[in-house]
């Protein structure tokens, strides 16, 4: 049937995860949809009908068949800053508008613009706003940081500043200030923290202090919080947004300040699917478009955002002592060479033990880093000595003792911890390679009174389970907090006098340019949640290698010299801040196809002089879920230098017969794996 008569004017609508390009679909006469118009759709090849966003509308008539739109029962629009910077995502990160709306948009956006079909959901009790709150006094640091950045909330276009402050500086104090200020001058902001589990606490320190309600938006809400979210964002009465990485496209926001919190993690950075954006280069670009401060806080800054800084391009504002009088924890390493005679198949040395009891003897609390989830993260034959690989991938698997399984990491597969090799058949094994599991048994048979509670992302996959974590230790239910990397991420525990870790050269020689960087952070990260209320924290690094540059800087607490050191590697090198970087990563399960692929954009990107590509080679991990692996390393000038790139490799495939051949584009890669 031809729609065309029906039809005097028409809309390009955007789907999320859906066709490459926005559809035309025909408006009904009488019908007024604008850029930004929420609707319905109905599409051949799905039953129910679906969203979609118009990205514009035109009177010209199409050449084939249209069918028509339905306006949204809300009515909703979303404005031009929102249209423009999802479609702006979609273009800097190489991949399709629909894309962009299916990471942005929750799955089920629908039912929260929609009137709940029961009675009104009232308010939970926890985020309704009390009497505002007296903070302490600033100190004088907090001060001259506010001195120089409270005149930055005036005037226009983009204002970027570093707050660069030691682990417990009170980064969070002068936050307090300056969104108090913001929101008097009628402004709005957004708070991004990096880690779900982060959000409770800090949500309610600023809702205390503002005396206004603080929105959540973030991955775990219940229904009632989503939907209450969603309809003050929607509605316009949000002032203050707190989240994680998604939350820097909540949309009827528009904020005047961004506060980017830690923001040298790497969960601003969207890894799948595509877009794979990072939340300071959207905050950067929302505050060049509509006028906004962007803060971006740590005590270990990402070393482009130093770069920034030290060019000028971003204010740097520091914090060098502690808020309280206090001076950072003592950082010792110990020699695992000299700890093997004395207790060669345990994890912790017998000075960590010492430590550990000692600590907790006295009433205080320790937190203990071990970046391996699993038990032991290799099975050995011992008929013929072969380690167990994933069938599916090219990795060893991990024994689970929760699971009393072997487990793949990469793609979720499980195996029998007692199947008989696969090279021999035989059925006796030793298990190497410790991992987080086994510490946790090493301390509760080796310390007496160790209540230790674990944190790793096998004991927080509920929902509220990690945030019951923090609460019972930071009550003093726990006297140990074992956990991966997610124990370093700012929380706050005034108790806490002892950090251990347990493999503090662990990634040390990972193939990766970020690998310095990301030690030197997550060391330096952990070590700041000792001695935060009490004089005497202690930090022990256990290492077989003492004299690697990265923990000396760490045990200094020295970043600027650890910046300018790796700096100037980067810069020999030329990798970011000194290049831009594009990865382009081809799978699939037939090889020869995977090669063909990668010859065809091999030829491609030799086209462009501008910029540097390396490869072919196989990926890290060379094969995942039965997919083999290559990619290619591109170096350039500028984003749109490797905007071009990232275009022809995609038109290089183009009308070739490579079935499963699959691409993955990474502007701005965090890590070369």
């Amino acid at each position: 049937m031809n729609f065309l008569p029906q039809f005097q004017s028409f809309a390009e609508v955007a789907l999320p995860g859906g066709t490459p390009e926005p559809l035309t679909f025909g408006i009904p006469q009488g019908m007024e949809i604008l850029r930004g118009s929420l609707v319905i759709v109905h599409l051949r090849n799905r039953k129910e009908p679906s969203l979609g966003l118009a990205v514009r509308t035109h009177d010209q008539l199409p050449s084939f068949p249209v069918k028509p739109l339905e306006k949204h029962p809300s009515g909703m629009i979303f404005d031009e800053s929102y249209v423009e910077l999802v479609e702006w995502c979609a273009r800097f990160y190489c991949t399709s508008l629909g894309r962009s709306l299916d990471v942005f948009w929750p799955a089920d956006l629908g039912k929260w613009l929609s009137p709940p079909k029961t009675k009104t959901l009232k308010t939970p009790r926890s985020r309704i706003p009390a009497t505002p709150e007296t903070a302490e006094s600033l100190t004088l640091e907090q001060t001259q940081a506010m001195e120089r950045l409270a005149p930055m909330l005036d005037g226009t276009g983009f204002r970027g500043a570093l707050l660069h402050g030691v682990t417990g500086s009170g980064k969070t104090r002068v936050y307090l200030e300056l969104v108090q200020r913001c929101i008097a001058q009628g402004g709005r902001a957004l708070i991004l923290v990096p880690e779900i589990a982060l959000t409770p606490q800090t949500r309610d320190r600023f809702q205390r202090y503002l005396g206004v309600e603080v929105i959540v938006l973030h991955s775990n809400l219940s229904a009632p919080e989503r939907r209450h979210s969603w309809a003050q964002l929607l509605g316009g009465s949000a002032q203050v947004v707190m989240g994680t990485r998604s939350a820097i496209l909540a949309p009827g926001l528009k904020p005047t300040l961004i506060i980017i919190d830690e923001e040298h993690d790497s969960s601003y950075k969207q890894q799948d699917p595509a877009p794979r954006y990072h939340c300071r280069e959207l905050a950067f670009h929302i505050a060049h478009r509509q006028g906004a401060l962007v803060v971006l806080g740590s005590a270990t800054p990402a070393l482009e955002t130093w770069e920034y800084a030290r060019r000028g391009n971003l204010q740097l504002v520091q914090l060098k002592e502690r808020a309280r009088p206090l001076p950072l924890p003592h950082v010792r390493i110990i020699d695992l060479k000299q700890q093997v005679h004395q207790a060669k198949e345990l994890l912790l040395s017998p000075a960590l033990r010492e430590a550990i009891s000692e600590t907790i003897t006295q009433g205080h609390q320790a937190i203990i880093l071990h970046n391996r989830r699993g038990f032991a993260t290799s099975r050995i034959c011992l008929t013929c000595g072969d380690a167990m690989e994933c069938r599916d991938c090219k990795v060893p698997v991990i024994l689970h003792l929760r699971h009393d399984a072997l487990l793949c990491h990469y793609c979720g597969r499980t195996y029998r911890a007692k199947a008989p090799c696969a090279k021999c058949g035989g059925e006796r094994f030793s298990f190497a390679g410790g991992a987080i599991e086994k510490v946790e048994r090493e301390i509760v048979e080796w310390i007496p009174g160790a209540n230790v509670v674990r944190m790793d992302r096998d004991s927080v996959q509920n929902i509220g389970s990690a945030e019951r974590i923090l609460t019972d230790f930071r009550a003093g239910n726990f006297n140990i907090l074992l956990g991966t990397q997610m124990v370093a991420k700012g929380h706050d525990f005034p108790n806490v006098q002892l950090v251990g870790v347990i493999s503090a050269d662990t990634g040390a020689s990972l193939p990766d340019f970020r690998s310095s960087e990301r030690m030197f952070q997550l060391l330096t990260q952990v070590a700041g949640r000792a001695g935060r209320a009490k004089e005497g924290g202690l930090v022990l690094l256990q290492s077989y290698n003492t004299e690697d540059p990265v923990l000396r800087f760490a045990l200094q607490h020295d970043y600027e010299g650890f910046a300018s050191w790796e700096l100037d590697n980067r810069r020999e090198l030329g990798y970011p801040p000194f290049a831009k970087l594009l990865s382009i990563q081809i799978s699939g399960k037939d090889l020869p196809l995977v090669d063909r692929a990668c010859s065809l954009i091999g030829q491609a990107l030799g086209k462009f002089p501008q910029t540097l590509a390396l490869g072919p080679a196989d990926a890290f991990i060379s094969m995942v879920r039965g997919q083999h692996r290559k990619h290619f390393l591109v170096k350039g000038p500028n984003p749109a230098a490797l905007r071009l790139v990232a275009e022809s490799a995609l038109e290089s495939l183009t009308g070739e017969k490579l079935p499963g051949i699959q691409l993955k584009i990474d502007v701005d890669p965090q890590g070369l794996f």
